[in-house]
């Protein structure tokens, strides 16, 4: 298992059962896979962690959504596939972020819809994806 691997696995093991992970874990984390050379190709098995614990609190925003968000150009399709397969708390609010700075906004606000609208998520994501949507509508 590389240093990737081991770092996810920390966070995971941190969420708590009040279903918040450890926002000082996260950090070590993160730097460790800063530290270790992962660049955009950690976005990836980052956006599948938040999947796996959709409602899960990691920060506001938090350490890995401040390193997916480092780059730009870079991670925004693995965000959009991401929500589309299942959509968390963080991604949600990591879409809107991205509409907000008019990257896809159509492909992007399409997505949200079909958050709102799905039945298999958690109430309180398709409520965000919903406030996000009218949010938009209201700019």
């Amino acid at each position: 298992m590389g240093i990737l691997e081991q770092e996810i696995e920390k966070i995971e093991n941190s969420i708590d059962k009040y279903n918040e992970a450890d926002t000082l874990v996260i950090y070590e984390s993160i730097e460790a896979i800063t530290n270790a050379g992962y660049r955009s190709e950690a976005v990836e098995p980052l956006l599948q962690l938040l999947e796996r614990h959709p409602t899960a609190y990691f920060g506001d925003p938090g350490e890995i959504v401040d390193f997916i968000e480092q780059f730009d150009g870079e991670y925004e399709n693995s965000l959009a596939e991401s929500v589309k397969r299942t959509p968390t708390g963080s991604t949600v609010w990591m879409l809107n972020r991205c509409i907000n700075a008019g990257i896809h906004k159509d492909e992007f606000m399409d997505i949200l819809k079909e958050a709102a609208d799905r039945t298999d998520i958690d109430k309180s994501i398709k409520e965000s994806a919903q406030e996000f949507l009218d949010f938009q509508a209201n700019r």
